[in-house]
């Protein structure tokens, strides 16, 4: 049996997508991107199959696979931004219309009318996740910036743009057009792949940062800042807090987080978040931060430390990220950190 192009890429995707959803499967908070690994290993097996005669056609359901890329991307999505939220057995209703598919195995078009709006809605569900998660690191967290899903986002986007590229090709070669669809198709499949590797590896990465959100947490809505009444119990509360925080040096413990200010204050992580959104008017993080620059514009005036380096400041008041300690001084303040070292060097 000789194996064209297509087929090596295809078997290649086998083997290398099923080992890695084999080995993330193993990891409870990754399992919905393990599934879509399994999934995706699953749809290449079954079209070498059909395409070598390995399996008779009356068995093909290689197009109900479609209908699973969308439903097993958002359970990832959502099982690394929440903590409560890990794939369960009840998460098999979202393969039901695979299933269904697969069964009745309905002409073309029914798979694409049934397939395209599922997707866009699991595409739409995942962005609205990762926009709750980005909200909410920043309200829980001092160090949101290194549990960061940006990567996610990318993934997204990436994900996204294979998706219609492969919409694409199927209605080209659905309409008969003169083009390549063994080079087409190849090319989408090493992209899913390359795609799915980026993913396992950043996924494997950012699990050990636990930059999960606590599902109490993430269902908090913010408090409004700019209310007309003043509450003397929340100004009490935060004048504790910003005491404790200011006295102790909290500021300091680059992963800070809202739950470490709870257990040291005494008061319900809810109520230290709001104490803060409404007496700052700043998220948690950006209320922590700003202490911080104080810090280091306080170390940056100290003539002592004219020899020191400006990330060497940084991390002592906090910061464990240069990149990040950059762009929060900028936001601040309107100057670079090295700009305002220079100035205050030079006073």
């Amino acid at each position: 049996m000789i194996f064209g192009l297509l087929e090596i890429v295809q078997l290649i995707a086998l083997y290398h997508a099923g080992l890695m959803g084999v080995v993330i499967l193993l990891h409870p908070r990754l399992r919905g991107l393990g599934l879509l690994c399994i999934g995706f290993a699953l749809h290449m097996g079954f079209n070498l199959g059909i395409s070598t005669d390995i399996i008779p056609s009356q068995f093909d359901i290689t197009s109900a696979f479609g209908l699973l890329y969308g439903p097993f991307f958002y359970m990832f999505v959502r099982d690394l931004c929440f903590e409560q939220q890990q794939t369960r057995w009840l998460d098999g209703a979202h393969t039901l219309p695979a299933l269904l598919i697969a069964i009745i195995r309905p002409e073309y078009p029914i798979q694409q009318i049934i397939g395209f709006p599922s997707l866009a809605i699991y595409i739409f569900l995942a962005i609205m996740a990762l926009r709750q998660h980005r909200e909410q690191t920043a309200e829980i967290r001092s160090d949101d910036d290194r549990v960061s899903l940006r990567w996610v986002e990318l993934a997204l986007v990436c994900f996204s743009t294979l998706a219609l590229l492969d919409i694409t090709r199927e209605l080209l070669f659905q309409a008969q057009n003169q083009i390549n669809d063994d080079l087409f198709l190849g090319s989408v499949l090493i992209g899913v792949l390359l795609l799915l590797s980026f993913m396992a590896m950043r996924a494997l990465e950012h699990e050990k940062r636990h930059g999960a959100i606590p599902e109490p947490l993430a269902k908090k809505s913010r408090t409004n800042s700019n209310r007309l009444i003043i509450d003397p119990e929340v100004q009490n509360q935060f004048l504790k807090i910003d005491h404790l925080i200011r006295e102790d040096e909290l500021w300091r413990e680059a992963r800070l987080s809202l739950v470490d200010v709870s257990k040291r204050s005494g008061l319900k992580p809810r109520i230290v978040s709001t104490a803060i959104n409404s007496e700052s008017g700043q998220s948690f993080s950006g209320y922590i931060n700003s202490i911080r620059v104080e810090a280091v514009n306080t170390l940056m005036s100290d003539p002592a430390n004219a020899s020191r380096t400006v990330i060497e400041l940084a991390y002592e008041a906090g910061f464990n990220s240069k990149s990040a300690f950059n762009r929060i001084y900028r936001n601040k303040t309107g100057n670079t950190p090295t700009e305002a070292f220079s100035a205050h060097k030079g006073s």
